[in-house]
C-alpha cells in the first residue's frame, strides 16, 4: 500500500508536531510555510498536562526545558511595583496549579526544536502557501500561490493559526468559526530594566488595560499590552481592528495613544516598543468549529480550536492534537475519512472543555474603573494568600471533578508509536 500523502500548512507549533506523529503513523509529509524562512520570533508559551507527557514521547522533552526562560513565577504590583501577590512557579505537576509553568519556551525556539526533529524525515516548503483546493473523489488537488507544482493530497491539514486560510477555503464564511472576545493584544521584546528580574509581573490599569513583563532566556524583556472592551462597538476595539489592516507604523502609532496615560513603567515599555523590531498586534478570539474536517481536510491546533488566551493552553492542545490526529490515521491508513470521524469524536469533548470560560471572563479579568481595579486587585491578593498557603492546589485537584474548566486527558495507546 502506498503511503497516504498529506499537506500540512504551518510550521509553528502545530504543524512539525503533527507531522512528527504522521510519518510515525506511515505517512509521506510535506509542510508549507508562507514565511520565507522558518520563524524565530513570537512570545512565550507554556507545555502543560497531558502535552507534557507527547513530548517526553518525541524525545524532546528536556530540550524544552533546556531552553526554557526559567521564569521564577508571576508577580502582581500596583502602580508604584509594590507586589501584593505572587504565585510561584509549578516546577512539577504541569497540571496549571500557578501561572507559570517550569515549560516556558519562546515559540520561535520551539518551532526551532521541531524542525530540527522532523527535517530528515519531512519536505518543508518555505515562502509559499496554499491557494485553491480541489476535492476529487479520494484527494486533494492543491494549486500553490508561488510556483510550488500543483499537487494531489490525501489529506490536507490547516494549522496555520487562528486566522487560517485553509480553514476559510474548506469550511467557508469563516467569520461564524472566530469568535472574538472584544480584546486585543501587542507582544514584543525590549531591553531589560533596572526592575526586572526572573519573575514576571502584570498590573491592570483603568479602561480595561493590563500591562506585563516577563523574562526570557536570550537577555530581552518580553512586553504585553492588552486592552478587553465590553462591548464589541467600542470605539478603540473599531481602531484596533482598522489598524490591525494598516501596517505595523499604524499599529504601534495606536497602542502609544491607547496606553500613553497609563501608569507604572508604562512609558519605558513603549519607547522600547517604538524601537523593537519583533512587534506583533492581534485580537483575542476562540475558534469553534461545529465539524473538524470536510472532504480530505481537516484542522489541528487554533486553527480549528483556539482556547484563547484567557483560556490557556493552546500549545498543549497543538500537540494533544496532533498525537491524537495521526494515531487515529495510524489505526486506518486506507480509510482517512473514517479517521478523521474518530479524530474528532476523541479528541472534541476535551477541546469543549478547554474553551470553558468562567462566567464574565474576559470582563471580569479586565475592570474600567479604578473601583473596578482595585477590586480585582484585593481578589488576587486574596488568592495570593491561599496559594502560599497551598490551598489553590488542593481546590484545583478538587475542580477536576466538577463540571467547570479544563477536564483531564489520558492520550490513547496507538501501536505505531510503540517504541
Amino acid at each position: 500500500m502506498l503511503k497516504p500523502n498529506v499537506l500540512v500548512s504551518g510550521a509553528s507549533v502545530a504543524g512539525p508536531a503533527l507531522a512528527y506523529w504522521l510519518v510515525r503513523a506511515g505517512c509521506k509529509v510535506t509542510v508549507v510555510e508562507r514565511a520565507s524562512t522558518l520563524r524565530i520570533a513570537g512570545q512565550g508559551v507554556d507545555v502543560r498536562d497531558t502535552a507534557r507527557d507527547v513530548i517526553k514521547r518525541m524525545g524532546i522533552f528536556d530540550r524544552i526545558r533546556d531552553k526554557s526562560s526559567h521564569e521564577e513565577g508571576l508577580k502582581i504590583v500596583d502602580s508604584n511595583n509594590r507586589c501584593f501577590a505572587r504565585f510561584a512557579v509549578d516546577n512539577k505537576s504541569g497540571k496549571g496549579d500557578s501561572f507559570t509553568s517550569d515549560l516556558e519556551i519562546l515559540r520561535g525556539e520551539l518551532a526551532r526544536i521541531l524542525f530540527d526533529v522532523t527535517k530528515d524525515d519531512v519536505s518543508y516548503i518555505f515562502g509559499d502557501m496554499v491557494e485553491s483546493l480541489q476535492e476529487t473523489d479520494k484527494k486533494v488537488d492543491v494549486n500553490f500561490a508561488n510556483g510550488t507544482p500543483t499537487e494531489a493530497f490525501d489529506l490536507v491539514v490547516a494549522a496555520d493559526g487562528t486566522g487560517s486560510k485553509i480553514r476559510g477555503m474548506a469550511f467557508g464564511n469563516d467569520h461564524a468559526h472566530v469568535k472574538s472576545l472584544n480584546s486585543y493584544i501587542s507582544y514584543f521584546s525590549i531591553p531589560p530594566g533596572d526592575t526586572d528580574t526572573m519573575w514576571s509581573r502584570s498590573h491592570w490599569v483603568i479602561g480595561g488595560r493590563a500591562v506585563l513583563l516577563r523574562p526570557d532566556n536570550i537577555g530581552r524583556t518580553r512586553a504585553f499590552l492588552i486592552l478587553s472592551a465590553y462591548e464589541k462597538s467600542d470605539e478603540r476595539l473599531v481602531r484596533l481592528e482598522k489598524a490591525s489592516k494598516e501596517g505595523i507604523l499604524a499599529q504601534k502609532a495606536l497602542v502609544q495613544e491607547l496606553f500613553q496615560d497609563a501608569d507604572w513603567e508604562t512609558s519605558r515599555i513603549l519607547k522600547g516598543m517604538h524601537e523593537s523590531e519583533d512587534f506583533y498586534m492581534q485580537q483575542i478570539v476562540q475558534v469553534r468549529l461545529s465539524r473538524w474536517s470536510s472532504g480530505h481536510v481537516t484542522v489541528v491546533g487554533d486553527a480549528g480550536y483556539a482556547p484563547s488566551l484567557f483560556a490557556g493552553g493552546g500549545t498543549s492542545l497543538a500537540f494533544i492534537g496532533a498525537y491524537v490526529l495521526a494515531g487515529e490515521i495510524s489505526r486506518q491508513l486506507n480509510n482517512i475519512p473514517a479517521a478523521l470521524e474518530s479524530y474528532e469524536r476523541v479528541l472534541r469533548p476535551y477541546v469543549e472543555s478547554t474553551q470553558k470560560l468562567p462566567p464574565g471572563i474576559p470582563w471580569i479579568a479586565s475592570p474600567q474603573s479604578m473601583l473596578g481595579v482595585r477590586v480585582f486587585e484585593t481578589i488576587f491578593w486574596g488568592v495570593g494568600v491561599l496559594s502560599a498557603t497551598g490551598l489553590t492546589t488542593l481546590l484545583s485537584k478538587v475542580g477536576a471533578y466538577l463540571p467547570i474548566g479544563w477536564n483531564s486527558f489520558k492520550l490513547p495507546d496507538y501501536e505505531a508509536f510503540r517504541q
